[in-house]
């Protein structure tokens, strides 16, 4: 009977054994699946390894010498101890009979608890060892900074464990000494110590100095991240004072190391306590009382003066740590008033003008063709694409599925039947129908294309929405799309995929995701293959754990039809030498990383954007082979490539305050600028928006991402900054300065302008009456030749329906506002009718005009440049010259 309930108790432990530790191993080893399906699995190893590694050592480490150091106490504490007990006697005997089996319990705990909380350091662990110098070093210890983003963290960690190691180890040893009686209070009311519990105290103290030392030599660095006063990092008193007063610690605290060991052999307690002393005065007189009274006296009476050097630092810091030292800064030329002549050979420019703003067209395209109701548009895309070998921007949207509104939610139909979206609708950003609607070039189930770009591969496996797993290649037919009374059933034919179709994969994967359909289905065969992590974000992000992906994927379409997602991945760090924080960010960002995913097969392939990032070529290191060059994506696809309009969000709000490159005008903020806000009342930022058009200088429009400035507290513009997103000039930043002495309206003016017009007024009023809701879109600032032309949509949505309805465009030139059904139309009657060139007669005008004006315009400027520093001689002569040139030209 014994035996009987012996084997029911082991097969309740074994069963408990497997519940607490099956999930967590099912879980790892499917995950190891899906990176070994993806060819990744030296991601996934060298992190399970390092993780087991760090646990070990670190566990090793904490346990052996908490053991050892209570073994070595418990020897010399027993020997002696010949005063009263300060615990209960109990405690004494209990030390004595079970010491070592609760020793090595405790041990154990201990090793296991440090050793766990030491795995997540796995990624400093290996960015310590294989770090690779950026070759600048910082301006006040002339460290390199690689020492900072690599070696400093796992530093920090380190100095962290052997405190706790230290305080375990010393708390401990004085509970054992403690308990066996080494101490008394005398007559006197005096703590009289045996000499192996002072030879401990001394010994503890010494290692307790050793490693303060190396603290306050790590504080050292962490001067260069202090967020107080004018500058960010160590200013006047923190380099003058606290780095002094530090240095000197360091000396002091391995002197009382060497000391208080010294103690050890030869007690003089009058030192021991006298350097202790001398050294809590000069922490706290140097590290407290000091630096406040300098900052104080010292500082603030001639701030600038005294932080000017340091303000330096942050300023070239802040540029080069968010990549604003490149960027390339010129005043913007204004040239000859705009004319229908000249919008006619901008057409490129003038026919790219965004007319939809992503919300709206998020609406429209839901109510037009989503087509089913469990199907779903996420998000609108901004791309160009060459159509009908014209170079246009569109607006496209994935039409993925959405399991939450499918009309029975039954295990089987999210599972093994609805499995994938469908197709996408794609459509030109300036282009509408009569009714209002978007021209869509590419539209319905199946996809018609009404343009060259043709899709051949829609189904969206993979996207934006996250869905837990789907099984493929099962007995059940997956639904392809609907097509009238009857629907199109496919099989997936895909690269990945997890094979479930064994009874062991069957049971890990029931284990996994908690259900025992995938156990028990009849459905499910050899062939068959689990999809799990399909969101694109969630993909790339378990894929490269590492990386900072943005949140914003955007759907491609390649020349042999099929569909791609692009994800912007980062590396950061808030580790970088002066350089400001943002919050969120940390003070280093480079967008390092394209992942591209394909839509339909799930491959993810890794591609460098930027293979100059020190951060990146490290990981490089650890992961080879993983990382493509750019050049290695296909032409058509890197076509499509653009710069992350989050990241350029960011780095336009710090060049607003990080273009003033004199301490002096950045001290007192004398050129501060800001983005626009909107007027619509929510006081948000004005958002970048990617447009195409010709910059200045340049021979032909490229595709831009684009923001202007305001000055602080002003609304009149101060300059419109750009970065250039073909791959040629991939990356480049323009900054455009306008003339401080002339006006140039901004967003918030125009807006101001456009309310205040009475036309406008009074029909926005009658429309409001007649139960539509107004929609003002996004006012977009356009420059051409020299000009800035204003361009705002308005939209219509009904109060009984849901599709907002573009009705009118605004333009604004100068002081000319007009508002009309279409963008043609606006322009029209502001400049006259503008005979439009088709692109063969554009480029044939481009070549024989562009050379004959060209010095022309150069005269002009230079006339009017003499003519502002009042040289009406030297004026009369250009303008003479410029009329002879225009009399050749005739």
């Amino acid at each position: 009977m014994r035996i009987v309930n012996r084997l029911i108790l082991l097969a309740f432990a074994l069963l408990g054994l497997f519940i607490l530790l099956g999930r967590p191993f099912v879980g790892v080893y499917t995950d190891y699946l899906w990176f070994h399906d993806l060819g990744f699995e030296r991601v996934f190893l060298l992190k399970f390894w390092l993780q087991s590694l760090l646990f070990f050592v670190v566990a090793a480490f904490v346990g052996g010498l908490f053991y050892l150091n209570g073994r070595l106490v418990h020897q010399s504490a027993s020997k002696g101890g010949a005063f009263a007990d300060f615990f209960d006697p109990r405690f004494r005997v209990w030390l004595g009979e079970k010491f070592r089996l609760f020793l090595k319990v405790l041990a154990l705990f201990l090793a296991i608890m440090l050793g766990l909380s030491a795995m997540p350091f796995w990624e400093d662990a290996l960015l310590f060892v294989k770090a690779t110098p950026f070759g600048k070093t910082d301006p006040l210890l002339g460290l390199d900074i690689s020492f900072y983003v690599f070696r400093l963290p796992f530093l920090r960690y380190l100095a962290n464990l052997t405190f706790a190691l230290w305080v375990l180890c010393a708390g401990f040893g004085l509970f054992i000494f403690l308990v066996l009686g080494h101490i008394k209070t005398s007559y006197e009311k005096k703590l009289i110590l045996t000499t192996p519990f002072r030879r401990y105290l001394a010994l503890m103290l010494a290692l307790f100095f050793l490693r303060l030392a190396f603290d306050l030599w790590l504080d050292r660095a962490d001067l260069l991240f202090d967020e107080r006063g004018v500058v960010f990092g160590a200013g006047f008193t923190e380099a003058k004072v606290v780095l002094p007063v530090l240095n000197a610690l360091v000396f002091v605290s391995l002197a009382a190391a060497v000391l208080s060991a010294i103690f050890v052999f030869r007690p003089r307690k009058e030192i021991l306590f006298g350097l202790i002393i001398a050294y809590a005065g000069l922490y706290f007189v140097g590290l407290n009382f000091l630096p406040g009274v300098v900052h104080r006296y010292i500082v603030q009476p001639n701030e600038l003066e005294r932080e000017k050097k340091y303000l330096a630092y942050e300023i070239a810091a802040t540029r080069e740590a968010f990549g604003l030292d490149k960027v390339d800064e010129q005043e913007f030329k204004f040239g000859p008033p705009l004319t229908k002549e000249i919008l006619a050979r901008n057409q490129d420019t003038i026919k790219n003008i965004r007319l939809w703003d992503h919300e709206p067209l998020l609406d429209t395209f839901s109510q037009i063709q989503e087509i089913r109701t469990y199907y779903k548009f996420i998000s609108v895309d901004n791309d160009r694409y060459q159509i009908n070998n014209e170079l246009r921007q569109v607006m496209l949207s994935a039409r993925e599925l959405s399991y939450e509104d499918l009309p029975s939610r039954s295990w089987i139909n999210e599972r093994l039947v609805y499995t994938h979206g469908y197709g996408l609708t794609l459509g030109v950003v300036n282009e509408v129908t009569e009714e209002g609607l978007p021209k869509l070039l590419i539209k319905d189930i199946p996809p018609v294309s009404e343009c060259d770009i043709k899709i051949t591969q829609p189904a969206i496996y993979f996207g934006e929405i996250s869905n837990e797993y789907v099984i493929v290649r099962t007995k059940a037919r997956e639904f392809d799309y609907p097509a009238g009374e009857k629907n199109v059933y496919t099989s997936y034919n895909g690269k990945t995929g997890v094979k479930v179709g064994s009874p062991l994969r069957r049971l890990l994967f029931t284990m996994r995701f908690g259900s025992s359909k995938i156990l028990l289905s009849g459905d499910i065969t050899s062939e068959s293959k689990i999809l799990y992590y399909r969101s694109v974000a969630e993909r790339v992000r378990k894929a490269a754990p590492f990386i900072i992906f943005d949140t914003d994927p955007y759907l491609v379409i390649s020349k042999e039809g099929h569909l791609f997602w692009f994800v912007d991945g980062y590396t950061v760090s808030n580790r970088y030498p002066y350089a400001r924080r943002v919050e969120g960010v940390g003070n280093y960002v480079r967008n390092s990383v394209l992942a591209v995913v394909d839509a339909y097969n799930g491959t993810i392939s890794f591609y460098l954007k930027d293979p100059h990032d020190p951060i990146i070529r490290t990981y490089a290191k650890i992961f080879p082979g993983m990382f493509q060059p750019i050049n290695e994506l296909a032409p058509d696809l890197r076509k499509h490539i653009r710069y992350p309009h989050k990241l350029f969000f960011l780095q336009a709000r710090l060049f607003g305050a990080y273009h003033m490159e004199d301490p002096r005008v950045f001290y007192n903020r004398e050129d501060l600028w800001e983005i626009p806000r909107s007027l619509k009342g929510d006081g948000r930022y004005m958002k970048p928006y990617y447009t195409i058009m010709k910059l200045p200088g340049e021979k032909r429009a490229e595709f831009i991402l684009m923001i202007p400035f305001n000055p602080a507290k002003k609304h009149n513009l101060a300059a419109w900054m750009c970065v250039r997103c073909d791959p040629e000039n991939y990356g480049q930043m323009l900054v455009y300065r306008f003339p401080k002495q002339k006006l140039v309206y901004g967003p918030q003016q125009i807006e101001s302008r456009i309310n205040q017009d009475p036309e406008i007024s009074r029909q926005l009023s009658l429309w409001d009456q007649r139960g539509s809701r107004v929609i003002l879109g996004t006012l977009l600032i356009i420059p051409i030749e020299g000009n800035l032309l204003y361009v705002q949509p308005l939209y219509l949505k009904a109060e009984a329906g849901q599709i907002p309805e573009l009705k009118r465009v605004i333009v604004a030139y100068e002081n000319e506002i007009r508002m009309e059904r279409t963008l043609d139309e606006a322009l029209n009657a502001i400049f006259g009718e503008i005979k439009k060139k088709t692109p063969a007669q554009a480029e044939r005008l481009e070549k024989q005009l562009v050379p004959a004006l060209k010095p022309i315009f150069e005269l002009y400027l230079q006339a009017e440049e003499a003519l502002k520093k009042g040289n009406l001689e030297e004026f009369g002569r250009l303008w003479r010259k410029m009329g002879e040139l225009l009399e050749e030209n005739k």
